[in-house]
């Protein structure tokens, strides 16, 4: 009686195993663009006309990130209420705002899909605040970062508004 007990729970585990492990693999992640995707702010400046380009935020003069996608890659970063950009002033404003505050500088980030595959790259401080998931193969999308980082000042809090 003890072992039919015992049998009845081998299949449950091994399907809410299977369950979590699928749920895990699908989501990207950020890693500071180095090494074999290693690129600089300035040269993804000067070649801006190469990737198509998204910025999130309150407006391009109070952005929380820019994101460049490759445009001859095959493969799609889709925004959640990110603002496309076409101009390369635009572009420039938008780094120097990103910036502007001393107490959370930017960092340049490439944007890796599960499997560890280059999509793109992301120019941000809010880094705790995104979240990129494979909605299909070839294809993530990125969810919105609504506000940039801001210092309150002492005894503030810091972190983020809201």
């Amino acid at each position: 009686m003890k072992f039919k007990k015992q049998f009845f729970y081998v299949p449950i585990i091994f399907m809410a195993f299977c369950l979590m492990t699928g749920c895990l693999g699908s989501y990207g992640t950020l890693r500071v663009a180095s090494g074999k995707w290693g690129a600089t702010i300035k040269e993804i400046e000067d070649n801006w006309q190469d990737y198509d380009i998204y910025y999130a935020g309150l407006s391009y003069k109070s952005p929380s990130a820019i994101m460049f996608d490759p445009k001859q890659d095959g493969k799609r970063l889709i925004g959640v209420k990110w603002m496309p950009v076409t101009e390369r002033s635009v572009v420039l404003t938008i780094v120097e705002w990103l910036g502007a505050d001393p107490n959370y500088p930017p960092t340049l980030f490439a944007i890796l899909g599960p499997k560890d595959e280059f999509f793109g790259y992301m120019y941000t401080s809010a880094i705790q605040d995104v979240v990129i998931k494979e909605i299909e193969p070839g294809t993530l999308k990125i969810d919105n970062i609504p506000l940039p980082p801001f210092d309150y000042g002492p005894g503030g809090g810091g972190g983020r508004g809201g």
